[in-house]
């Protein structure tokens, strides 16, 4: 059974590249703001999540019934196999991915079909769509992927329909939405077997408070609050997450700030001699030269206090590193000390 490893590790005086999370704190004046928001009965009484949702819903333009917050965007996975799957269903999903996918999987005992994304880490559509079949129960995939490629909205579409005439669901994780432009909440109403993921833990910057949401038809939402938890969230939870529905500014610079960061990674990195994959996401994969090793790298940027992630060396990777994206200050640093390995190496 799958374990996480325990984690006992003080990263607050590193810089976070391994996690994706948001690697710049908040201003004080943000952070002011956002306490401003919150009043001892906050702490002391269970929440009242309806204004949060009214925010939710005129966010993302859909109706109340097409949304359910959950404990990050973890919950609402469980919450999709605790009440679609059964033991033995067929869950194909795209790999890599987001952990949990598999772990609950292997949790409500399904039949996983693996389906990996290619040496250059993009997606095959065609040979995806070929193994949903009337044995599929659940399709799951991400967009942004976890490669950081994407997959368009015709070919999401083209997948969709597939499912659909095999009467199939498809879960599609828009967990790093806001790096990329499209999405496939507009097709909710078109389609009766569509579920999307969403977190506040990326774009926003709030990994720590927990705020996922499931955005469905009501007829799937339904059922879904049959497995609902008494409080979705926390009260303290919503009064953050509201503050920052009125306060998109935050969102929308941080979306900038990595961009930029991501501009000067294309540059320093491709000009240090490393391959650098095109991030449609808050992060991306690079991989270094074979006069390089990438483990050698990642003990030297830690011991310079620089968390990454990698070398990962499971197809469809080879020997890439992780990094995510910080700000143009952050990712000079770290361009800055890769240069200074080489020169001592």
């Amino acid at each position: 059974m799958w374990r996480p490893k325990p984690d006992t590790s003080e990263r607050s005086g590193f810089y976070r590249f391994e996690r994706n999370e948001r690697t710049t704190l908040f201003s004080e004046k943000e952070f002011s703001d956002m306490l401003s928001q919150l009043s001892p009965y906050d702490f002391v009484a269970y929440g009242e999540l309806e204004p949060f949702y009214q925010k939710i819903t005129e966010w993302l333009c859909v109706e109340r019934e097409n949304v359910l917050l959950t404990s990050g965007s973890d919950a609402g996975i469980r919450a999709v196999y605790e009440t679609f799957i059964s033991e033995g269903d067929e869950v194909l999903v795209s790999l890599p991915n987001y952990a949990m996918f598999s772990v609950y999987a292997d949790m409500f005992s399904a039949k996983k079909i693996n389906h990996y994304y290619e040496k250059d880490l993009t997606l095959d559509v065609f040979k995806f769509i070929e193994k949903i079949n009337p044995n599929t129960k659940l399709v799951i995939i991400s967009n942004p992927s976890h490669t950081s490629t994407v997959i368009s909205e015709s070919e999401m579409v083209q997948i969709v329909k597939k499912a659909r005439s095999n009467h199939s669901l498809v879960l599609i994780d828009e967990a790093y939405h806001h790096f990329y432009s499209e999405t496939m909440i507009d097709h909710v109403d078109k389609f009766d077997n569509i579920i999307i993921t969403r977190t506040f833990s990326k774009a926003f910057g709030l990994a720590s408070l927990r705020i996922g949401l499931l955005i469905s038809s009501n007829k799937i939402i339904d059922e879904l609050y049959k497995v609902k938890l008494v409080h979705e969230i926390t009260g303290v939870a919503a009064k953050i997450g509201e503050y920052f529905l009125d306060h998109m500014e935050i969102v929308n610079q941080y979306v900038d700030d990595v961009n930029e960061g991501k501009y000067i990674l294309y540059c320093r990195l491709e000009k240090i001699g490393f391959e650098v994959l095109k991030s449609e996401a808050n992060f991306l994969f690079f991989k270094s030269s074979n006069d390089i090793n990438p483990l050698e790298l990642k003990q030297y940027l830690e011991e310079n206090r620089i968390l990454i992630r990698g070398p990962f060396g499971k197809h469809p990777f080879d020997n890439h590193l992780r990094i995510t994206v910080g700000d143009e200050k952050q990712m000079n640093y770290f361009c800055d000390t890769i240069e200074n390995f080489l020169i001592n190496n």
